[in-house]
């Protein structure tokens, strides 16, 4: 038996005598500390655009009067900061990744288990790398339809330079103040829940857990919400089956947008208690 097969099992004939790990906190320092050092550097980097789009517009005298122009337009403005913006995301993403891994080990040290840390393989950091860059790509082009619709608008109602821009202005306080921070969390939350992931799956562990912040902004407390993680809170399933809103682990894009975009949960490994038997899942212990 290799060393990581010996660990593995080591950790599950533990927690088969001891019961599930025990509760942890949902919410990480590093995981706000990773987000908000993401937002900052998004941040930075658009600085100066708005001022450097809206003088173009001025220096034109009139809103390009087709599509064409006006994508023209916002391609030379925004093409190279997005795509330094995508670079910094995909670069850090990996640190998420790296976070997951360890929240995942300290779930298991926390115990009692000694753990030898193992960092993930460059192959499967790169392929995080592509699968964000392809997510942050589209991103990114949403946001310059964004600007464009903002341009298009104005030249249908008959704008004037000063009106749009102020238009504008609008658009560039949203990008600041909210996508930016928005995109930095998504994908920070995304890559951490997927190395949690991949490591209950190097590790052997047979089920996962779904957990929510806990506060007055998790998803279904408010009427109003389309989407429900407060019934999600501590739902159990095996770890290759997906949870009952259909994403493999909170963060994971395959489902519904409203599933998973600016989603703060959490997956981390469930071991029955000795004695507690799992018949079908999803599954639901008596506390989380």
């Amino acid at each position: 038996m290799n060393k990581t097969k010996a660990m593995t099992a080591k950790v599950v004939d533990f927690l088969a005598q001891h019961g599930k790990l025990p509760a942890v906190k949902t919410v990480d320092e590093r995981l706000i500390a990773a987000e908000e050092l993401l937002t900052n550097r998004l941040v930075e980097l658009q600085d100066g655009l708005e001022s450097k789009f809206i003088e173009a517009l001025q220096e034109r005298g009139k809103i390009p009067s087709n599509e064409r122009q006006r994508k023209l337009l916002i391609s030379q403005i925004f093409d190279l900061p997005f795509e330094e913006m995508i670079h910094v995301i995909t670069e850090d993403s990996v640190e998420g990744l790296d976070l997951g891994r360890q929240l995942s080990f300290e779930d298991m040290l926390d115990a009692g288990m000694t753990v030898a840390f193992t960092a993930f393989s460059e192959d499967v950091r790169d392929k995080l790398q592509e699968k964000v860059y392809e997510f942050s790509d589209d991103t990114f082009s949403r946001i310059k339809g964004d600007f464009a619709t903002t341009l298009s608008k104005g030249y249908e109602d008959g704008l004037g330079i000063d009106e749009v821009a102020t238009n504008l202005r609008a658009d560039f306080d949203n990008l600041r103040d909210y996508r930016l921070r928005l995109i930095a969390r998504t994908e920070i939350q995304s890559a951490q829940n997927e190395g949690s992931h991949k490591t209950l799956i190097d590790y052997g562990v047979k089920y996962k857990q779904w957990l929510t912040v806990g506060d007055s902004r998790v998803r279904g407390r408010d009427p109003k919400d389309k989407y429900d993680h407060v019934e999600l809170h501590g739902q159990v399933v095996r770890v290759d089956e997906n949870f009952s809103n259909g994403l493999l682990y909170p963060g994971e894009r395959s489902g519904a947008i409203g599933e998973w975009i600016n989603c703060r949960c959490r997956e981390r490994p469930f071991i029955p208690k000795k004695g507690e038997h799992i018949i079908t899942t999803p599954y639901y212990p008596k506390s989380a």
